[in-house]
């Protein structure tokens, strides 16, 4: 039987040294370093829909595979502009944990639609139903950021403060 590639032969109890490190050592790996692996980065082929998208399903999961994921997901697509407003990270994480924003957290569901567009900008229409069944509507703006690394990326400039459209279900 092989467990993980680690051992060889049958499963009779003798482990070498070599492979017992290995074990503990994929054991002990933390959960955080999985995470990171999951986290999606801007590219130039990311659509403007997508880069919302991606970020309101880590935030709808903020919790999944790692503590506040969905806020290091979401900081991940914020415009440089944007960081230099709500950053550093630690700051931006607080700023979602709010009240005015923290309804984005494991929200129930959502639905993106673009509003309005100009040649450097892109604003969407996001309704969502929070955990309590209220739908809440934010405006979403992304635009491409123009300097390395992220050059010709889509990402969020802004996020308005929601506002009460509805009971969900």
């Amino acid at each position: 039987m092989r467990f993980l590639g680690l051992f060889s032969g049958q499963f009779s109890g003798q482990f070498s040294g070599r492979n017992i490190i290995i074990l503990l050592a994929f054991l002990t790996m933390p959960f955080s370093a999985m995470a990171d692996d999951a986290l999606k980065t801007p590219r130039p082929d990311i659509a403007p829909i997508d880069v919302v998208r991606i970020q309101l399903e880590a935030l709808k999961n903020n919790d999944s595979p790692s503590p506040d994921f969905g806020i290091k997901q979401t900081w991940a697509f914020a415009h440089p502009d944007n960081r230099a407003v709500t950053g550093p990270f630690n700051r931006f994480a607080e700023m979602i944990k709010n009240p005015a924003y923290k309804a984005l957290l494991n929200h129930k569901r959502h639905t993106v639609t673009e509003q309005n567009r100009s040649t450097k900008w892109i604003q969407f229409k996001v309704l969502m139903e929070d955990e309590d069944g209220q739908v809440l509507g934010f405006a979403w703006v992304v635009k491409k950021a123009t300097t390395a690394p992220f050059e010709d990326c889509w990402m969020t400039t802004g996020v308005s403060a929601p506002v009460l459209s509805g009971q969900g279900s």
